[in-house]
């Protein structure tokens, strides 16, 4: 069985929880780093292990040690191994508040029975492109098999997109594994910010009326498992055609367009009650901001809503660069202007991410005006 070390931070070190399959696990052919927990280890050794590890392989989540998993231990990237011989409902019941609604985009779902995962996919909004299908069941072969995908996934360009797009806004060096990690800390982060805002949106909709949503600088989509598709349509458009086909992958029913090299947004005047972007006007020079605010302006339905989550204090700069840093009082004015002014500030608040001493995110809502259709 292989040794599990513990230091400070996050380490380079997948860990597998194979639970009451540890002998199973420990007599397969594993690569050296990767830590392996058994039930016997959770007093002693699981809480060091997933606080260093860049992925937790939960082979065994029937006897997963939950109550151990403290808020920054979700941030762990996970692969779930779904017990076989179980419908969705089943599941649902045994793991819905424990795990399934933990679950998100930078997770994985181990499951070669294609009902459940269509009855769960549905129930927790998860992009078709977090499960992984394995035809065995023998916990060795199945560790076997997911240390060989996670090789194969160790560099941003295997995982996320060909053209690269999504690699230099996620990553900037490093190991992939480990930043992913903390990538998906920072979501979390942002997403307990969006959130309340997102339901704010729908108000007291009744939940035959969808209400009409767009991201812009989607990306792979991953913000559309945030809404419900049967109270929502979820529209996205990014400039990258890869970010694109991945987001039409992750997320098949909804719907996502390529922004072209004019930046007009394809849409009707007033046809979206939410228009938002995360990270977006921070990494474009100001002439892009421009279009994209006064773009996003008009799309928006008249009371409809404009929301940004942006980071304005920046910690580190490229040395060739040619985006100057944004502060939030620039950003305010560009939006004034270019809005005409036809906007109220609704909302602000500020955000400190994981292991940063400072607040350097921030988000703003803001209201259209004019009179609701």
């Amino acid at each position: 069985m292989s040794p599990l070390f513990t230091h400070t931070g996050i380490g380079n070190r997948p860990v597998i929880y194979a639970g009451r399959f540890v002998d199973l696990v420990a007599r397969v052919n594993l690569p050296g780093h990767y830590g392996i927990c058994g039930e016997e280890d959770v007093p002693s050794r699981f809480s060091a292990a997933v606080d260093e590890a860049t992925t937790l392989i939960v082979l065994d989540p029937r006897s997963f040690p939950f109550n151990a998993m403290t808020e920054d231990r979700w941030d762990v990237p996970l692969i779930v191994v779904l017990p076989r011989g179980f419908d969705a409902a089943s599941l649902t019941a045994m793991f819905s508040t424990t795990l399934f609604e933990r679950l998100g985009f930078f997770d994985r779902i181990v499951t070669a029975d294609s009902d459940v995962w269509k009855g769960l996919r549905q129930r927790y909004c998860w992009a078709e492109n977090q499960r992984i299908e394995l035809t065995t069941d023998d916990p060795g072969e199945v560790a076997v098999n997911l240390c060989a995908l996670l090789e194969a996934e160790s560099t941003p360009e295997a995982a996320l997109c060909d053209d690269g797009y999504e690699v230099s806004r996620y990553q900037e060096g490093g190991d992939f594994r480990r930043d992913l990690r903390c990538i998906k800390a920072v979501h979390r982060v942002q997403a307990e910010a969006l959130k309340p805002r997102f339901v704010v949106t729908r108000g007291e909709r009744t939940d035959d009326v969808k209400i009409h949503v767009l991201e812009v600088g989607t990306g792979a989509g991953h913000w559309a498992g945030s809404f419900d598709p049967a109270k929502t349509r979820f529209f996205g458009v990014d400039r990258s055609e890869g970010m694109i086909e991945a987001a039409r992958s992750n997320f098949p029913n909804q719907r996502f367009d390529q922004l072209g090299p004019n930046l007009l947004l394809p849409y009707d005047d007033g046809y979206f009650d939410l228009v938002f972007g995360v990270a977006v006007m921070q990494r474009n020079p100001p002439r892009v901001r421009r279009t994209l605010l006064s773009e996003m302006c008009r799309v928006a339905r008249p009371a409809g809503r404009l929301l940004f989550l942006e980071n304005f204090v920046t910690v580190s700069q490229r040395e060739k660069s040619t985006i100057p840093p944004m502060s939030a009082l620039e950003f305010v004015d560009l939006i004034l202007e270019e809005t005409s002014g036809q906007v109220v500030l609704e909302h602000v608040e500020a955000l400190r991410y994981p292991q940063d001493d400072l607040f350097r995110g921030g988000v703003l809502s803001l209201l259209r005006l004019g009179v609701a259709r």
